[in-house]
């Protein structure tokens, strides 16, 4: 008498019937390795078709780092010491592609109780893998980044809080740092940290000032995309600009003007970025009595992120600050 299963015809029916169409892949598999039966998914998985893979044993296709730990399961698993086990392993499909695979095998006996065959469930994580990767690199950056700027932030505080500089000022000038040096980290974030066009990054770095201050302020040149390092280098030496020349420069009073500007150069067969602040309209201009952070960073810190060179010039009619550096990465 048969039986009917939610309309199924015979129980080993439904067996076939849920073995074939299991969205994992299904294999029963011989004590020596052989492919004895593979679901359709399993097909997928591997890029073979059926008649090729019954012809070929899973250590064939089983990544080389993978296979000792692999035999030395099944070898427990025929021998009784274990009852099954999982594994991820990586296999090779039919195309040469390397993939990633959870394994789970079972076995299944005689009716004399001696092992017949082993049962395989084989579930693709190729893309879980390449994600857990992703984000191991992302936490990888992401610490190296934190660390990168905390050791920035204690050198900016190292020379900004200088023992022959009264306090009040010294607090104005670290602020105004750590907001431009913040700036840089917003575009950056927003860009998952693959760069920041320099307008965006000047556009950022002037906010904190005022709004007459920034229309003093002439901004020409096209489109340059700066890497991580250089985007926060740059916003800092804006600030400095900037700070300077409200201070001592042409910003502080009504009639002095700022132009910012930068262009692409071709120096020897290769392609350099120039950029200028030039200072027009303000008071007499001479060199600070000492040279403080601001200094170090116009002239060494920043043009050693662009691999260039820079000039700071207290020139009579206003401070030029010339940097030249090979042409950034990703600057059309």
């Amino acid at each position: 008498m048969h039986h009917w299963v939610d309309g199924w015809h015979d129980g080993a029916e439904l067996v076939d019937a849920t073995f074939e169409n299991a969205a994992i892949g299904i294999a029963h598999v011989g004590l020596d390795g052989s492919w004895l039966r593979v679901n359709e998914r399993l097909l997928e998985i591997l890029g073979y078709s059926r008649e090729e893979l019954l012809a070929i044993t899973f250590q064939d296709i089983t990544h080389p780092d993978d296979l000792k730990i692999d035999l030395e399961q099944l070898k427990a698993l025929i021998k009784g010491d274990i009852p099954h086990y999982q594994m991820e392993k990586r296999y090779f499909r039919k195309d040469g592609e390397q993939i990633w695979a959870n394994l789970t095998v079972g076995l299944q006996r005689g009716r004399d109780g001696k092992p017949d065959f082993c049962i395989s469930l084989i579930e693709d994580i190729t893309r879980r893998k390449a994600d857990e990767d992703h984000l191991r690199i992302m936490i990888d950056e992401l610490n190296h980044r934190v660390k990168n700027t905390l050791a920035t932030v204690q050198a900016v505080a190292h020379m900004s809080f200088r023992k022959d500089e009264p306090l009040a000022d010294a607090k104005a000038d670290f602020t105004g740092r750590l907001q431009a040096l913040s700036s840089a980290h917003d575009i950056l974030t927003d860009e998952k940290w693959t760069g920041a066009d320099i307008r965006q990054v000047i556009e950022r770095a002037l906010r904190p000032f005022s709004d007459d201050d920034c229309n003093n302020v002439a901004c020409k040149g096209g489109r340059v995309r700066l890497v991580a390092r250089q985007a926060m280098t740059f916003a800092m030496a804006i600030n400095e600009l900037m700070t300077n020349a409200i201070k001592y420069g042409a910003l502080s009073n009504d009639d002095g003007a700022v132009t910012l500007g930068w262009r692409r150069v071709s120096e020897g067969g290769t392609d350099m970025i120039q950029l200028e602040w030039i200072e027009r309209g303000g008071p007499p201009c001479a060199p600070p009595e000492r040279q403080g952070f601001g200094t170090t960073l116009l002239t060494k810190i920043l043009p050693g992120d662009f691999r260039g060179s820079a000039t700071l010039d207290y020139a009579a009619g206003g401070l030029e600050y010339r940097l030249c550096a090979p042409w950034p990465a990703g600057g059309d």
